[in-house]
Order: structure tokens, then sequence, then C-alpha cells
């Protein structure tokens, strides 16, 4: 591993790393575990009821579906061990675990489906049924940092990202801004420009100077791992998988 690349880019990827097997058998063992669909989602008038509850995200051992699987081939794995360390040193530790499940438009009801045309949401987990919320629900996240949460905090850390099921263009694939991180913390929204036809955006801190910087679209084949730091810009394209296959990631 070429740490100057992760400290130019603010982001690394290592494709193929963890065993596709094990992966692809995680995969299937949380497909099983429920139906993927409208059942997950509370009606209109149940979620009128509480529509901004406490809590709706899967928190370190509260209700995170992480606690009832081994990941030990993950976070044992001596190539993810040696990065980690590299990263981060030696005494690092793991904050949270969870799984990301990419919302069909299929899935949606038809509530659901009428607020995301007025304004695209990016975290469904607040209209999922409270035994369900124990995965993150997401679909077409616009650029984000993952400092977002920690504005006001200690924000050293980084991510890392695991396709456990192979990941094509169709299936919201992890948009990343390479370079983006040397900005440092910034306030979201951002000051981002579009450049028609283009991998690249301009990104500013003022509004005022921009700068151009390279976008990457990471499709990926079954245990692919993605590392990034927490002022690294990145996003997701929109899902377009059908019930029979959606995205599953760590």
């Amino acid at each position: 591993m070429n740490l100057e690349d992760f400290e130019k880019n603010g982001f690394i990827k290592f494709d193929e790393l963890l065993s596709a097997n094990e992966c692809n058998i995680l995969y299937s063992k949380i497909k099983q575990s429920r139906n993927w669909g409208k059942e997950l989602f509370l009606s209109e008038e149940e979620y009128n009821k509480d529509p901004n509850p406490d809590r709706a995200n899967p928190g370190k051992n509260i209700q995170n579906l992480v606690s009832n699987y081994n990941l030990d081939f993950i976070e044992n794995n001596p190539q993810i061990k040696r990065i980690l360390t590299n990263l981060l040193g030696n005494d690092y530790e793991i904050l949270l675990t969870k799984f990301v499940v990419a919302v069909s438009s299929d899935w949606m009801p038809k509530y659901v489906e009428e607020m995301n045309k007025k304004e695209p949401l990016s975290n469904f987990n607040k209209f999922i049924k409270k035994e369900f919320r124990d995965v993150t629900y997401f679909r077409g996240l616009d650029l984000h940092m993952d400092s977002i949460d920690w504005e006001n905090a200690n924000n050293k850390f980084i991510t890392m990202y695991v396709y456990l099921n192979e990941v094509d263009h169709s299936m919201s694939p992890l948009e990343i801004v390479k370079g983006s991180h040397k900005l440092g913390h910034t306030q979201h929204p951002h000051y981002i420009e579009k450049i028609k036809n283009s991998n690249e955006i301009k990104y500013s801190l003022d509004n005022k100077k921009f700068l151009k910087f390279e976008k990457e679209k990471l499709v990926g084949a079954s245990g692919s791992v993605y590392f990034w730091t927490s002022n690294t810009l990145h996003g997701t394209a929109e899902s377009k998988e059908s019930k029979e296959s959606f995205r599953i990631s760590l």
C-alpha cells in the first residue's frame, strides 16, 4: 500500500481484497433475514404519529444487525489489520460497524415516493418499522463528508467500506471526490459546481474560489474494500435495483 496515495487523494482502494465467497455467504444470510421491500416501511398513518424518532439508525451494540454475525474474516484479516495500522497506528479502535442497504424504488410506499420526488431523500430509516432499523437504508446520497456529524468534536477517523456483493453502475455505486479532503471540514451543503460531461467537479470553501477535483465511481467485485478520510467528499448514484438484486455493504 502506498501511504502517499492516501495522503494525496484522501482515499485508497483494494479490489477483491477479501474472500468473495465469505462476502457472498454473509450477503446471502442478510438477504434472507427479512422480506426486503414495502413490508419494511411504516404506513403513512404510523409515520405521522412519530415523524422524527429519537433513534432511527443502528448504534454501537444498539439495535445493530451486525451483532448477529461473525465479522472476524473482515476485522481480523491480516491485510485489513496491516492497512489500518499503517493509516492509524497500532492503537486504533473500531468506533462503529453497520450494514448499509440501497433502497430500490419499488420498495417505497406511495407517501414516501411522493416525498422523495419533492426532495430526494438520502436516509430512509425514519420511515422504517422500528424492528427493522438495525441497518442504514439509503438511496442516492448527495456529496457529503463523514465529519458532518462531528463538526464540534474530534473527527480524526477514517471510513472503511466493504462491498459484500458485486456492485455495477445500476446499484448505487460509491462516488469519491479525490483530493477533496485537502480543504478540510466544510459544512453541508457544500459549495459544489458540476461540470457537464466530465468526471470532475468544482468545489470551494467560500463560494468564491473554486478548485477542480476528479470524481471516481466505484464499481467493484464482492470483497472490494475502500478507505477514505472523514473530510473526503463522497456520495452515491441513485439505486435502480430490483427486489432480487440490491446492494448491501458494510
